[in-house]
């Protein structure tokens, strides 16, 4: 976290202030370590809970891509045995497949949604040039997708591929589906209010920048160490709810959206027995993407 050239400020300011104070003796602007203990407590109260408010919105995140996950594995369970007919046919498997890859193919087009990404060269390869295109030209075009997922169960029915008493599961978690995407839009377009981000930021800045003012008298020479040790604290803080209230972005700390992406489209391709499988991504500097 870029936290370090607010905190090194502090400190450089801090180191002024005690070789001020205590080399020309002044006192007159010395103050006693009580407003800040007060003030402290008070801080610690707001940060605790701007923090507890993203970190929220972060597990809630990594449950609806849990979710998904089990969702997606369910599907392509039931496209595989509810999609049956008495004879074999070769038109029927192509369209397990080609549904299997639909949900795949909406896997990616979600998370590119989320990321503000273009999904095509990730979803290309899952789509027929026409669903492509389809997608391509829609407004919302992981919604397009379980669009095509409906008309596929919808052909099944009426093809006798699927019965009527297995058509409502499946079509339940088609709509478990939708509900994850509706969710996860909640939380990438539900912010924390800014003016609220904005006043943790400015006093956690003023706290730590006057807090040697009030050391200085009582721990003397010790005074930026003291500092550079409580604004780590308080600047990291403030820098961890900013970086996981949105869960769905690319920083370190963000969910590894495309890793859960990845390993989805592997367990799917392989329940389908396709050979083309991609390999699971391993991560780089110890961090998964």
């Amino acid at each position: 976290m870029e936290t370090w050239p607010r905190i090194l400020t502090v400190t450089v300011a801090a180191i002024i202030i005690t070789f001020v104070e205590l080399y020309y003796n002044i006192q007159a602007y010395t103050l006693t370590t009580t407003p800040f203990l007060l003030i402290g407590v008070a801080l610690g109260v707001f940060l605790g809970f701007r923090n507890n408010a993203s970190y929220d919105k972060f597990w809630e995140g990594r449950k609806l891509w849990g979710a998904l996950v089990n969702t997606s594995r369910s599907l392509t369970r039931q496209a595989c045995f509810m999609l049956d007919s008495a004879q074999s046919s070769g038109e029927l498997q192509r369209l397990r497949e080609a549904f299997v890859k639909r949900v795949i193919a909406f896997v990616h087009a979600l998370r590119c949604h989320l990321r503000n990404e273009d999904p095509v060269e990730e979803i290309k390869k899952f789509l027929s040039p026409k669903d492509l295109n389809e997608v391509v030209q829609s407004t919302h075009r992981p919604l397009t997708i379980l669009q095509q997922l409906g008309r596929d169960l919808a052909f099944a029915r009426n093809q006798h591929w699927l019965n009527q008493f297995s058509y409502p599961f499946m079509e339940a978690q088609l709509n478990e589906l939708c509900n994850i995407l509706g969710a996860c839009e909640r939380i990438k377009n539900t912010p924390i209010p800014f003016s609220y981000s904005v006043l943790i930021h400015r006093i956690v800045a003023t706290y730590c920048l006057l807090l040697p003012f009030g050391l200085v008298e009582s721990i003397g020479i010790l005074t930026p160490f003291v500092v550079l040790m409580i604004s780590y604290a308080f600047f990291e803080l403030d820098a961890i709810g900013d970086e996981i209230e949105n869960p769905f972005g690319l920083q370190p700390n963000d969910l590894p959206l495309t890793t859960i992406s990845r390993n989805i489209e592997i367990n799917l391709l392989e329940l389908i027995n396709d050979p083309d499988r991609p390999e699971a991504l391993k991560p780089k500097n110890d961090i998964l993407v």
